[in-house]
């Protein structure tokens, strides 16, 4: 297997309202390997969670020569004990300093590899891909009301969220136990793909139809989208950090 260099652009920003940015992003394009994460917890703690999160799961998957000889199934356990050892990592830390006590993060972490893409996720930070103009979320939210939804109770998002079921409710993040369920999945790289890692400060003021056109402006670069998609979450109140990595695949030409 070899690593899928990446056209990458990433924006982040602090929002509207905070004071400060607890989200943290990290990419090795030559590498392949996009990781983000949205931190939380008491003054700065969320930071430290975010930061410590991104750079022990990277540190796991740095070295892309460990994964020429895996299989499929291998190289899922791998990004997933990735995970888990910067779980491990965040609570450790969290239990080491009184200021930090209660700290924890999201994250997703992905590594491009031959024609796949292979990620890890928990909490409630998404990857998006747009193919054929179609945007497709192939992570599912760690929250209370993704999880009122998948067990019916509400019929939809709106009527979930008049029910007071708050948005921002986790049900699994990393650095609260020792031990984390992460889930792990992996999926196909096609020519002209463009993925999406963001915060949900992105994704709660902006709709996904809106994140759908920004990401197909092909008449603008990487970067350009990425900006617009952080001045749509401003304008949409931009109550949250905002943070998201646009990556798009250098496929080797056939």
């Amino acid at each position: 297997m070899s690593a899928i260099p990446l056209e990458i652009a990433s924006a982040t920003d602090v929002g509207l309202v905070r004071k400060i940015n607890e989200d943290y992003l990290f990419v090795m394009p030559e590498q392949g390997i996009v990781a983000l994460a949205d931190g939380m917890g008491g003054h700065l703690a969320g930071e430290v969670a975010a930061e410590v999160a991104v750079e022990v799961a990277v540190e796991e998957l740095r070295h892309a020569q460990r994964f020429a000889d895996m299989d499929t199934m291998q190289c899922l356990m791998h990004i997933g004990e990735a995970v888990e050892r910067a779980n491990q990592s965040v609570f450790t830390l969290a239990q080491s300093k009184e200021e930090l006590t209660g700290m924890g993060t999201t994250l997703v972490l992905a590594l491009f590899h031959d024609d796949r893409i292979f990620y890890a996720h928990v909490g409630d930070s998404r990857i998006y891909l747009l193919r054929n103009g179609k945007l497709m979320q192939l992570t599912r939210d760690h929250s209370l009301i993704q999880e009122v939804l998948d067990h019916g109770i509400f019929p939809n998002r709106g009527e979930a969220k008049e029910a007071g079921v708050g948005e921002n409710v986790l049900t699994r993040s990393l650095g609260f136990t020792l031990e984390i369920n992460v889930d792990v999945n992996e999926a196909s790289v096609c020519e002209d793909d463009l993925f999406l890692f963001c915060s949900d400060g992105l994704t709660g003021p902006v709709k996904e139809t809106t994140i759908q056109q920004l990401m197909g402006r092909e008449e603008l670069p990487l970067q350009s989208r990425a900006r617009a998609l952080v001045q749509a979450a401003k304008d949409g109140g931009g109550r949250d950090n905002i943070s998201l990595v646009l990556a798009r695949p250098i496929l080797p030409l056939t």
